[in-house]
């Protein structure tokens, strides 16, 4: 008794008291009464400069990640796992990269969508996680809804471009992601006089023109990997596939950059 009257327990003591069994309660029901459920997300590796989708990673930052790996919580389990990886280079040391994630998650149907540590999962929403050694930190850009891809071959026009970079364009030369996959390949290549008169290059914060019989103007023919969206086709970089838009390919050796499209074959 002496023990206890010490104590004095006033109204205060008893709200916090309160308070806490409501949010454990309430934590309880969250955890308990929402069943929990793989959810399929497609991540473009990104800064958060713009919400649309940032800017693409150097090519240390996703060089290191593989399918399968696993990010887990305290207690061993699994939270998240690679499943499928589609990272190619475009160039000036950056590479895209698309990754595809399952996370353990549940769905709110009152609020009628996917939830993750409690928080939304939504088209846009920037999502960090952590693979081993790895942060990885993305736009999500689909759910449950991964894009499929179907080949089609186009013919483009790079001009006024040297001749020895003419030259490094063979039929054959396939662009590929970091699992192997071709994205693009050329089928065949016509060069010919370019039929500019001048050219204009930029040189160590300089302009200086040429004279236009120095260029040849290349054709290609390439078969390609498309998705559409919206009824259009785009290029696995966002490049839509319509007449007069430009394109540009990553080869392992060369880059055939501003192509113009001349013509859809299929």
């Amino acid at each position: 008794m002496r023990f206890l009257k010490k104590f004095r327990i006033n109204f205060f003591d008893v709200l916090v008291v309160l308070l806490l069994v409501l949010v454990l309660g309430s934590l309880l029901y969250l955890r308990t009464s929402k069943k929990t459920q793989w959810i399929t997300v497609r991540l473009v590796a990104a800064n958060d400069e713009w919400w649309f989708e940032g800017s693409p990673p150097q090519w240390w930052y996703v060089d290191n990640l593989v399918v399968g790996q696993t990010m887990r919580n305290a207690v061993g389990g699994t939270t998240a796992k690679i499943v499928g990886l589609e990272i190619f280079d475009i160039g000036a040391y950056k590479r895209r990269a698309f990754i595809d994630i399952q996370l353990q998650g549940s769905y709110d149907t009152k609020r009628q969508m996917y939830l993750y540590n409690y928080q939304p999962i939504q088209i846009g929403k920037a999502l960090d996680l952590t693979f081993g050694k790895n942060n990885v930190h993305g736009i999500i850009t689909y759910i449950n809804e991964l894009p499929s891809y179907t080949s089609k071959t186009i013919e483009v026009r790079i001009a006024a471009i040297r001749p020895w970079v003419a030259q490094t364009y063979k039929p054959g030369l396939i662009m590929k992601d970091s699992q192997g996959k071709p994205l693009a390949e050329i089928l065949a290549v016509s060069v010919y006089q370019s039929q500019v008169s001048e050219v204009t290059e930029e040189s160590q914060r300089s302009l200086k023109k040429y004279q236009g019989s120095l260029y040849v103007d290349a054709t290609l023919q390439l078969r390609i990997q498309t998705f559409q969206s919206g009824g259009v086709d785009y290029f696995v970089d966002r490049a839509a596939i319509k007449v007069g838009e430009q394109i540009s390919f990553q080869f392992p050796q060369t880059i055939a950059r501003e192509a113009e499209i001349i013509r859809i074959v299929e």
